[in-house]
């Protein structure tokens, strides 16, 4: 539901049972499940922005799923179990509703002013406060014409990776462990590498554009 929270809860937990080790991996398995859900959002309201979407998130998936690989065989020091809250409220619902509008609001007159280029930026600026949110806003406003697709489909890898970044000062604040927090940055750091890579050639070569249009 909230990447970030969930995050910041497992820090908390993990810190409390020892297990700060596993940080890294649930960090990744938590960014994995962030991107689907974005995936899915934005193909739900706005179906041809899977073309720009799909290739930069499979391609990030794919690369937190490798650094999970690596980490099979870390074994816990101490055996412990984590028990997790619920990440669903109603002021949690009613601040993704006040997050959903005012991205539409921002998206629509950044692009107003400043073209693809203001509404890339609302992506990135909106991940960091919340992705789900964001990708929704931009499907909305690709559904009714406000935007390409295209564009709304790379604005959804954007403010996902934006939302990946935000996990590392959360996993710092939670666990303090140097240790866990280096490993996680540079593994992150591969992921979002990827991702920026990914958008930046398809927003040059206009490779999702040209898909939607056939």
């Amino acid at each position: 539901v909230n990447s970030s929270a969930t995050v910041a809860e497992l820090g908390t937990r993990l810190r409390e049972t020892k297990m700060v080790n596993r940080a890294s991996t649930l960090c990744l398995l938590t960014t994995i499940a962030m991107f689907a859900r974005n995936l899915i959002l934005a193909t739900i309201f706005s179906p041809s922005s899977l073309s720009a979407t799909l290739v930069p998130l499979l391609a990030m998936t794919l690369v937190a799923g490798f650094w999970i690989w690596q980490d099979r065989r870390i074994e816990d020091q101490v055996p412990g179990s984590l028990t997790l809250t619920s990440p669903i409220s109603v002021t949690k619902v009613i601040w993704f509703g006040a997050i959903f509008i005012a991205i539409q609001i921002a998206g629509t007159l950044l692009t107003k002013y400043f073209g693809s280029y203001g509404m890339l930026a609302t992506g990135i600026f909106g991940g960091l406060v919340s992705s789900a949110s964001t990708t929704a806003a931009a499907a909305t406003m690709a559904m009714h014409g406000k935007i390409t697709a295209a564009l709304a489909g790379s604005t959804t890898a954007l403010t996902s990776l934006a939302s990946a970044a935000v996990n590392l000062p959360i996993v710092w604040r939670t666990t303090k462990d140097k240790a866990a927090v280096k490993s996680l940055t540079v593994r992150m750091a591969t992921v979002i590498a990827t991702g920026i890579v990914a958008v930046t050639i398809d927003r040059v070569f206009q490779f999702s554009e040209l898909l939607v249009r056939r």
